[in-house]
């Protein structure tokens, strides 16, 4: 007798595979990777819409020039940062500040290998002043900046919370950023989950805590001020 099990023919098997993004995040994250690799100046739209496997046109319905593309896909991994910290600052409201700092800078290091494409993309962008720069900073930069230097002050007051703030940006992305050079100098991918994990227990234990101590031992050498009788 000819079996009655149901055969998977190759059509079916593509039905049941996941469908693929919607064209315009397949956009964004092509023109992402292309503005990060190359700079501004260093790719066309055409390009980007190969990448992302799309008609040229397409991408010329979705956005009206490559400026606006640009600015789309800044707003797009932006709002990645932006959505991955809410989900964590619920959970975070009732712990100290030093562990708020400790967390979200895990969370952090977590996020840029993930997205090693937005510290090239800053790299690009950060290096020469200009409109770009300056929409950037006004948008998205400044704003998450100050945050992050608002819970810098209250965790470990005393210390230069701006300097500390791009030392640690440096020291969060630097290896998921350069990771072809990592993996062939160490032999280690610093995209791997255990090597994500080592990576922010290194950072908060020698920054973030060192920060913590410096902080503690400034404030307990400070003059007392005599009590008001």
């Amino acid at each position: 007798m000819p079996s009655t099990a149901r055969r998977t023919t190759p059509s079916r098997r593509r039905a049941a595979a996941a469908p693929p993004a919607p064209a315009p995040e397949r956009i964004l994250s092509a023109a992402l990777d292309a503005f990060a690799a190359r700079g501004f100046d260093g790719v066309s739209t055409r390009e980007i819409a190969a990448a992302a496997g799309v008609p040229q046109g397409l991408v010329t319905y979705h956005y009206e020039s490559k400026q606006a593309l640009w600015e789309a896909a800044a707003d797009w991994v932006f709002g990645e940062v932006t959505r991955d910290f809410a989900s964590i600052a619920e959970t975070l409201r009732d712990v100290s500040a030093a562990e708020r700092w400790r967390a979200v800078s895990k969370r952090f290091v977590r996020f840029a290998a993930q997205h090693p494409e937005l510290q090239r993309f800053m790299t690009q962008e950060g290096a020469v002043d200009s409109p770009r720069l300056r929409w950037l900073v006004a948008r998205h930069v400044r704003p998450l900046y100050d945050r992050s230097v608002a819970l810098i002050r209250e965790a470990a007051p005393g210390v230069d919370a701006s300097r500390l703030h791009y030392l640690l940006i440096g020291a969060m992305t630097h290896a998921t950023a350069v990771g072809a050079e990592v993996q062939r100098v160490t032999g280690r991918d610093p995209r791997s989950a255990a090597e994500v994990e080592a990576h922010a227990a290194l950072v908060v234990d020698l920054l973030i805590d060192g920060a913590l101590a410096q902080s503690a031992a400034t404030a307990s050498s400070a003059p007392k001020r005599p009590k008001r009788p």
